[in-house]
């Protein structure tokens, strides 16, 4: 898991790298665009924007072959975020749509501020909550090229 406090901070580490630079085009049009309609740039990317209660779960959610990425609008948003290997698995991976889902938990809750960025890493799960509502950008990008330096 990665938290940027600000987009500039996200941009300063990853914006050199196309993707991120994506995942930044994605994060600044998105509020400018139809809630809770998928979007893509390239084949890199896919992002979308609604309110904290919508794209809450009751479980945790993984992926494999993309990243998740969450960037509040207009308030802090929770987000529980765990490692996988730690959780209980309660839906097998699809390869269809690259979730595999696992036992909710309720720690630890990461506090993304307005403004901010958080990424989550293939080996982690996540779910937002649903509590405040807040409008968030959702995107997932790929795994495949450029990632953290510390992986």
């Amino acid at each position: 898991m990665h938290v940027y406090e600000t987009r500039a901070r996200l941009d300063a580490e990853l914006g050199h790298v196309k993707k991120w630079m994506r995942v930044g085009q994605a994060l600044d049009i998105a509020p400018t665009l139809l809630r809770d309609v998928a979007y893509s740039i390239g084949d890199s990317l896919t992002y979308w924007w609604d309110r904290t209660p919508t794209v809450a779960t009751p479980d945790m959610v993984g992926s494999r072959r993309y990243l998740s990425v969450l960037a509040p609008i207009d308030g802090s948003a929770q987000v529980v975020v765990a490692p996988k290997a730690e959780l209980s698995q309660t839906v097998a991976y699809s390869d269809l749509d690259d979730r595999e889902r696992f036992e909710a938990v309720d720690t630890p809750v990461v506090t993304v501020p307005a403004g901010g960025v958080l990424v989550m890493d293939e080996d982690e799960a996540f779910r937002a909550l649903p509590d405040p509502d807040v409008a968030v950008v959702v995107v997932r990008v790929t795994v495949e090229g450029y990632s953290f330096p510390n992986k």
